[in-house]
């Protein structure tokens, strides 16, 4: 699942993404690897500028401590974004579609 992420604060901010939090959660590495490093991992990082949207932030930015933090002295406002799925897929329907179109065995039936 995604989330947007708003600056809510009168400043440009920027946060590190770093790999023991970030890339951890999201399940996959985003860090970044230069030439002349070493090898060494990069992380990756979130900049906002003042009043700007960010949508599509992967949800594992929240698990980053000073995105966390940010969001709860109320820089940074939230909106988690519910995830698009077809809805023609059978199990998303609500539950009384879905008890409707499975035909239940009546008692003494045969």
């Amino acid at each position: 699942m995604s989330v947007t992420l708003t600056n809510a604060l009168g400043r440009l901010v920027t946060f590190l993404l770093p790999h023991e939090s970030y890339c951890v959660a999201r399940g996959a590495c985003a860090c970044g690897v230069q030439p002349g490093r070493g090898g060494r991992r990069l992380p990756s990082s979130l900049t906002l500028a003042t009043g700007v949207s960010r949508e599509d932030v992967h949800e594992a930015a929240l698990s980053v401590p000073a995105v966390a933090a940010a969001i709860r002295r109320g820089e940074l406002a939230l909106k988690r974004q519910a995830p698009s799925t077809p809805p023609s897929s059978p199990s998303l329907l609500p539950a009384s579609e879905a008890s409707a179109r499975v035909s239940r065995k009546k008692r003494g039936a045969s």
